[in-house]
């Protein structure tokens, strides 16, 4: 490591000061705005003073009490890094990476920001956000967060950052989520209540009753073509995973549906995320619903739903695309627990 104080000549005859910095193999250099003119009054002072600088920015370096990253690598976009890492990303979970992405771009509400704007307030934040305000549930916003920190551990190893900002940055989900899953469910009557209230899309309208007959999330939704449906079944693949969907539909699903159209034909129609999430949270108001409802809620409602009307766990898993029960134990302790609240709340008699 080395930093070292130049001189460099300028057309008027005087020098202007900048540092040589070699760190971890990587040369920058760092301008000082010191300028030494003919016959300077106070160049022994600038002198001095650029000495100094010279003499802190080494220490600095040298401690590590300065998280240093060369000028140049300073402003990196840190999305186009992301996505760079994506395209070079060839494990199974890349959707969890691809996704990840998605998330942190929604977070900050731009598509660019340099590295040296992330510091640990704004992971803090993020991380805050994927378990409280990104519509997430489950395990996945763990999921999430670790493939962001995945991300920034690689920035250190190829020396785009010295440090991780998240470092430190613990994910505790709100209890345990692998195991329960919040009231964000709809019942039967809740169903039909919505069914017959108005819509101000009629397209999100027809694709979320769909998914609470069907288990579709959003993804599979948007790529879902009309080749995808044949004699009343429906064939598809897991965004998420990967798993292969093969379900019959119900009379209500192929009823949504409608006309077909072409093989290649996307079935539904649908407008940006942001706007869905606004005409459910309305549809539902006027359905007279005082739930927090988002679009990923129509596979829980599919999935409680199937619970209810007799479906073992393995069966349930199967419908909707899980590898194993692991994750759907969820939605039979959220059935359980109907019960016991149903239960307790029969009328009591004297005896």
């Amino acid at each position: 490591m080395a930093v070292n104080l130049k001189w460099r000549a300028l057309k008027n005859g005087g020098k202007s000061a900048y540092l040589d910095i070699n760190h971890n193999g990587n040369r920058s250099y760092e301008f000082l705005n010191i300028r030494l003119l003919k016959n300077d009054a106070e160049r022994k002072e600038k002198k001095r003073l650029a000495e100094a600088i010279r003499a802190k920015r080494e220490l600095e370096i040298t401690t590590g009490e300065y998280n240093f990253t060369p000028t140049h690598k300073k402003k990196v976009d840190f999305i186009k890094y992301f996505e760079n890492f994506l395209s070079r990303y060839n494990r199974p979970d890349v959707r969890k990476v691809k996704y990840s992405l998605q998330k942190f771009r929604d977070f900050i509400g731009r598509d660019a920001i340099q590295f040296q704007e992330i510091t640990p307030l704004l992971c803090e934040q993020f991380m805050d956000y994927l378990k409280n305000g990104s519509g997430l549930s489950g395990a996945t916003p763990g999921d999430y967060w670790k493939k962001f920190k995945k991300v920034l551990k690689q920035a250190v190893k190829e020396g785009v950052i010295l440090r991780n900002p998240a470092d430190g940055l613990t994910f505790k989900s709100n209890g345990n989520q692998d195991t329960q899953l919040k009231k964000n469910v709809l019942t039967a009557d809740e169903l039909q209540a919505i069914a017959g209230a108005y819509c101000g899309n009629a397209e999100v309208k027809r694709a979320f009753l769909f998914a609470c007959y069907t288990g579709l999330g959003m993804a599979e939704i948007r790529k879902l073509t009309w080749e995808r449906i044949n004699n009343g079944k429906i064939k598809i693949f897991r965004e998420k995973s990967g798993e292969q969907i093969l379900n019959d539909l119900h009379p209500v699903a192929v009823k949504l549906l409608g006309e077909a159209g072409n093989p290649d034909e996307a079935v539904f129609s649908l407008p940006s995320d942001v706007s869905i999430s606004k005409d459910l949270k309305n549809w539902v108001k006027r359905a007279g619903i005082e739930k927090n409802i988002s679009f990923y809620c129509g596979r829980h409602t599919f999935a409680t739903q199937l619970l209810m009307n007799g479906a073992n766990l393995k069966t349930v898993a199967d419908c909707l695309g899980h590898a194993n029960t692991k994750h759907t134990i969820k939605y039979l302790n959220y059935v359980d627990a109907l019960k016991s609240e149903a239960i307790s709340n029969l009328p009591g008699i004297e005896l």
